[in-house]
């Protein structure tokens, strides 16, 4: 709208060159002729400059076109009989050239306009000074509109780039929403499943045991609510000891064996997060496909990589699936910190999750 406004305002210079129309002893019908053509190319200067919405929706050769058209209509009208005053529309086509085109374009066709005028001027034999003052304003003009185009066209790249970045945050934030409630529920629903069906089971021979598995329920419950909320919020965060603690406890309470093995190192954090998401999404599909007896689970780091292993001894032909989220959604966590992660069933049966997280510096 201010573009518009300052243009609706430079297009008031033309009073003069509409006024010495209006003085010269002209036929009225080549009066009339000279303002329609002279209606004609304000019209489509203010049209291009900035170009209007249905020139717009015609796609960048029409707004071309209509570009190409006012060096036209300024030429006819000066060779129509229009007074040498009128040369000055050709710094409204080095304005317009010069906000429109790229810049290297714009340069040589405002020179050409320069001395397209200079020549006109001279062929028609007029005053020197007046003929060099408009040679002078097309480039100069028309120097300044390309500066200004250029920068116009940056800040509309600009905030183009911000409405994409702000566009994909907001995916990268449902994304990440997504991949930790899908992480932490399935974890905490698998261990609810399985000490329910234990409960249930031992309800009536051992009623106290049953009761101790019931309260761990609630445990968990509220612990994964706890975990859901912290998730949503982003402020998420899970530690490597407290996954292996609960994913022992979770394989236990399905009759599985779990052993550990190597000693837990200090990692960093970010590191440490990866590894004990792997441990949750692991002993997960261990307890869900398995049916397993036995499961290992082995941490081992050195000066460049950390990695974790989880092995069982279950019927595993390929890898497990809920929908492809879970291991997915890990193997995006190990990527964003330059890691790896490798699924699949081992050939002496059972199955493998290695991840694998770099700690030096690339």
């Amino acid at each position: 709208m201010r573009i518009r406004a300052g243009v609706a305002l430079g297009v008031l210079f033309l009073a003069g060159p509409i006024s010495d129309l209006g003085d010269e002893s002209l036929e009225p019908s080549r009066h009339i002729a000279l303002g329609v053509g002279v209606a004609l190319f304000i019209g489509v200067y203010m049209s291009v400059l900035p170009p209007v919405r249905w020139l717009s929706r015609r796609g960048h050769r029409a707004v071309i076109a209509a570009l190409a058209l006012l060096p036209v209509i300024a030429i006819v009208l000066l060779l129509a009989g229009a007074p040498p005053s009128f040369s000055a529309l050709f710094v409204y086509v080095a304005a317009a050239t010069g906000m429109l085109l790229p810049p290297r374009i714009a340069a040589g066709l405002i020179l050409l306009a320069g001395v397209g005028v200079g020549i006109l001027g001279a062929v028609r034999g007029d005053d020197d000074g007046a003929v060099a003052a408009t040679v002078l304003t097309v480039g100069a003009i028309g120097a300044m509109m390309a500066a200004f185009g250029r920068v116009t066209r940056v800040n509309r790249e600009l905030r183009e780039t911000r409405e994409e970045l702000a566009t994909l945050a907001v995916a990268e934030e449902r994304l990440r929403i997504a991949r930790d409630v899908h992480d932490l529920l399935g974890h905490s629903l698998s261990v609810i499943t399985l000490k329910s069906e234990l409960a249930a089971r031992l309800l009536e021979r051992d009623p106290a045991r049953a009761a101790a598995e019931l309260e761990e329920i609630q445990s968990v419950s509220r612990e994964a609510l706890a975990e859901v909320r912290e998730a949503v919020k982003g402020y998420r965060g899970l530690a490597l000891a407290e996954s292996i603690s609960r994913a022992r406890s979770a394989l236990a309470a399905a009759g599985i064996d779990c052993e550990l093995a190597g000693a837990q190192p200090v990692l960093p954090a970010d590191v440490d997060a990866v590894l004990a998401w792997a441990v949750r999404e692991g002993t997960t599909n261990v307890i869900r496909h398995s049916q397993a007896s036995h499961c290992e689970i082995r941490v081992s780091a050195d000066a460049e990589r950390a990695a974790l292993e989880i092995e069982d001894d279950g019927r595993a032909t390929a890898a497990p699936s809920s929908g492809g989220s879970g291991l997915d959604g890990l193997r995006e966590r190990a990527q964003r910190l330059r890691g790896t992660l490798e699924a699949g069933a081992r050939p002496d049966g059972g199955f493998r999750l290695r991840v694998t997280v770099p700690l030096a510096e690339p």
